[in-house]
């Protein structure tokens, strides 16, 4: 394999927030973060992918474009060739609606083998086409060019009577939880993935053996799982994420060598939005607000004299159409009627429609015509465009509350086959279904709001930086770095 000029170490710090990270350096919490922050390029303002959920990222990064064209369209989605739900894991009760044998298989196999485009390739597929090599840490989006045969952790297979191996598709250096590790000394506290010590442990060591490769992919989760729980401005995550970074930085001689050796690219993918403490006002009950038709029950194989199937991302949700007789138009006009839901879009011959709950008129736009944004995508739009925060200006789009709001809206309107409405909330507001998980008084996230689209990246060790401040960019760039 060839060897690169400097190892690319990228970190996503899962719900890493611009806020309280400026706040954790200033008040000391976070040295090691402040160091790179003072070497390098601080970008608080980069636009994640839609929905704002972690998996659809985590494809858009690797694979460098949006759910249109890597088809991971969400957490949880309703897959129409098959008519089953989908569910990568968004909370126990719905895990158990759709099967937990049926959400391992998802998860662990269906997610990177199968649901995951083979027209697009990640960083680890065109890396390794190229004579790279690469490592994946605690990553749930992983595909590589390398199988790895693996035999499920044994309190899966008790828990779902499959005792073969799965044939893996992913880069050569490969961790995650009990399937797969490299460091004998890490020991992960679940089978599924692993704490940030543990996936620091793994970095460490292959920084300590010297076997970084060309890129290493390394995710650390535990800031989502808190900020859900204590709301957006908890440091205390923060803190203890960067102690484990400055034991990282001390694998080497001196910090400065850190970023001399190394690039260095610590990130978060999305942000949240605080969630109110009334749960009857605050929380939305999709099937509440579509009395009158038959919805599904169960998230799993939905009976034929159904007309609905829900599939709920915290604050977005996708609404199914999947009974005979029901008129998406009348769907629409219902969900218009609970001002809590924010924007209300769906898609009709490769045209896209927005309407909302809270605000009177309509909204469509297409690909193609006399209006360019930032991004030098050019746009048709009709109709009243303060339903998305867009402001023109001789034939220039400029985006509000929904940064990049045309691309990643349109994308996920295509992302898969069915006959569906996408419906985000307002911010403070979440939806549920019978099972879904609920935030009161925490955080969550998912729309295409600008509180959970923008997000913190910093950048050390290089003076190579992406075209546009977009999580869709980095894939060339990354790539670049490395290759050039």
């Amino acid at each position: 394999m060839t060897k690169p000029k400097k190892p690319v170490i990228l970190l996503i710090l899962d719900t890493l927030m611009s806020t309280p990270l400026e706040e954790a350096v200033q008040t000391g919490y976070a040295p090691a973060l402040q160091f790179l922050m003072e070497r390098g390029r601080y970008y608080p303002q980069l636009v994640s992918s839609f929905p704002t959920m972690s998996v659809t990222i985590a494809s858009t990064l690797l694979t460098g474009t949006y759910s249109n064209k890597h088809h991971l369209p969400a957490l949880i989605w309703y897959h129409q060739d098959e008519n089953r739900v989908v569910n990568y894991g968004t909370g126990i009760k719905e895990i158990i609606e759709t099967g937990f044998s049926q959400f391992v298989k998802d998860m662990y196999y269906e997610l990177n083998n199968v649901h995951l485009s083979n027209e697009v390739k990640t960083i680890h597929e065109e890396l390794t086409e190229r004579g790279f090599e690469s490592a994946s840490i605690n990553a749930f989006v992983y595909r590589g060019l390398y199988t790895h045969d693996v035999k499920l952790p044994r309190s899966l297979r008790v828990l779902t009577g499959f005792h073969g191996n799965l044939p893996i598709q992913a880069p050569i250096y490969w961790s995650l939880g009990a399937f797969s590790k490299f460091s004998p000394f890490t020991f992960p506290r679940q089978p599924f993935s692993w704490n940030y010590k543990s996936t620091f442990q793994e970095l460490k060591f292959l920084i300590k053996k010297r076997k970084l490769p060309a890129f290493t992919f390394c995710v650390i989760q535990d800031l989502d799982l808190r900020v859900h729980v204590k709301g957006p401005m908890d440091l205390t995550g923060i803190r203890k994420i960067d102690r484990q970074l400055q034991k990282l930085f001390n694998q080497f001689k001196s910090w400065d060598e850190a970023i001399e050796e190394c690039t260095w690219i610590v990130m978060s993918d999305n942000g949240q939005a605080s969630m109110g403490n009334n749960r009857d006002h605050y929380v939305i009950d999709l099937r509440k607000v579509l009395k009158g038709y038959k919805i599904s029950k169960k998230n799993i194989s939905p009976q034929r004299k159904k007309q609905i199937v829900l599939a709920v991302n915290q604050r977005t949700a996708f609404v199914y159409c999947i009974g005979n007789h029901v008129v998406k138009d009348r769907v629409i006009d219902q969900l218009r009627q609970d001002k809590r839901i924010d924007i209300i879009a769906w898609e009709n011959r490769d045209q896209f429609h927005v309407v909302s709950g809270e605000k009177d008129g309509a909204f469509s736009f297409w690909k193609g015509g006399v209006y360019t944004d930032e991004y030098e995508q050019t746009w048709t739009i009709a109709g009243d465009k303060g339903l998305l925060d867009i402001t023109l200006t001789d034939n220039k789009i400029y985006y509000g509350d929904f940064p990049d709001a045309l691309a990643r809206l349109s994308s996920s309107l295509k992302s898969h086959k069915g006959n569906y409405i996408v419906i985000t909330a307002k911010p403070g507001y979440e939806f549920k279904t019978k099972a879904s998980p609920i935030h009161v008084g925490g955080a969550a996230h998912g729309s295409l709001h600008k509180q959970e689209s923008l997000v913190p990246m910093i950048v050390a060790g290089t003076d190579l930086f992406p075209k546009y401040e977009r999580i869709v960019d980095l894939k060339s760039w990354i790539v670049k770095l490395i290759t050039d």
